[in-house]
């Protein structure tokens, strides 16, 4: 009888040891030898693309482990595909995590089509805000916000819904202006291009990406800036009016200010809800210290686009504080969309 209890204590005792390792798994342990996918939720030649690869490059020495990070592509739907993707069907281990851009707006905006609540991810940090302009072909004839006012102008957008189209529905109603939505144009380049050959007169651009792709457009004139969105101002471009001070009664100026919130969003790393607290922290210190390292932010540099960066812990503050709008501003920006 002895021997049959010191026997059972014995299988205990290593039963007990064999589980150890598991549960005081360090993340160290936990993504030595793993592959972090970042996927990025708009075609390749873009801002975010161009932010999101520089990131991948970098990261993984910041990160507890050193496992690899291989940037993949989901596209569609102003970056809800992505965004439902990651929010619902990828682990939730710390081993998937995304470049978000569709955030609370299209949360009014395609309530149909989107399967997340964006104050739930599990935010990393952001590299930079990101702010965006209304830019026109320089033989479009359009050279300020006003000239938009005064005839139909032919815009560039991605799809129904996504920012792209919602910010001129804005003003189109608000300020007056007669942006003629075209959907179709997938990414920067496509929309570039369309500028060019003349399909477009117009179009909604991320300035960092059109800094790093063609500074040269702004140095010859090639592009003429009509308003900007987001609370950054542009070296050099003072006097271009800012979108949300186009309404003319405070409930517009509070309505385009949320539609713009997203530009302080920036470009922001994003995990899925509920992955574990020790790996989230693990990534907001390695993000904190990315944000630091010299190489990444000399390849940067090398690219002409800029570091404003803001912690995991701030972004999340942010982006629940901007969930608290109001029924109105959701009702009306559905409207818009025609929802």
């Amino acid at each position: 009888m002895a021997v049959r209890f010191a026997g059972l204590i014995a299988a205990l005792v290593a039963g007990t040891l064999s589980s150890l390792p598991a549960a005081a798994q360090s993340v160290a342990e936990f993504y030595k030898g793993k592959t972090i996918r970042l996927v990025l939720p708009t075609a390749p030649g873009g801002s975010t693309s161009l932010y999101g690869l520089l990131i991948a490059e970098h990261f993984p020495k910041h990160i507890p482990g050193n496992p690899a990070v291989v940037a993949e592509y989901r596209v569609g739907a102003g970056g809800v595909v992505a965004a439902n993707y990651v929010y619902n069907a990828a682990p939730k281990d710390g081993t998937t995590i995304t470049m978000l851009i569709a955030g609370l707006l299209t949360q009014d905006t395609q309530p149909d089509a989107v399967r997340y609540d964006a104050a739930k991810f599990s935010y990393i940090g952001r590299a930079s805000d990101l702010p965006r302009a209304f830019v026109a072909w320089h033989t479009s004839g359009i050279a300020t916000i006003d000239d938009a006012r005064r005839r139909e102008v032919a815009l560039g957008a991605s799809g129904q819904g996504s920012l792209s189209t919602i910010h001129p529905a804005l003003l189109n109603e608000l300020y007056g202006t007669k942006f003629k939505v075209i959907n179709g144009y997938s990414g920067a380049g496509t929309t570039y291009l369309a500028l060019e050959r003349g399909e477009i007169d117009a179009t909604t651009v991320a300035w960092e990406g059109l800094v790093a792709q063609h500074s040269d457009w702004l140095r010859d004139g090639k592009i003429k800036v009509l308003a900007t969105i987001g609370s950054r101002r542009f070296t050099g471009y003072e006097k271009v009016p800012n979108m949300i001070n186009l309404g003319k009664t405070e409930e517009d100026k509070a309505l385009l200010a949320y539609a713009a919130h997203f530009a302080d969003f920036g470009q922001a790393l994003a995990a899925p809800p509920d992955i574990p607290e020790d790996r989230l922290q693990a990534l907001r210190q390695g993000f904190d210290d990315l944000m630091k390292d010299k190489a990444f932010i000399d390849a940067m540099s090398a690219k002409n686009v800029d570091l404003n960066p803001m912690t995991g812990a701030d972004l999340q503050a942010f982006v629940v504080r901007m969930a608290q709008r109001s029924p109105k501003i959701a009702a009306r920006l559905r409207a818009l969309a025609g929802e």
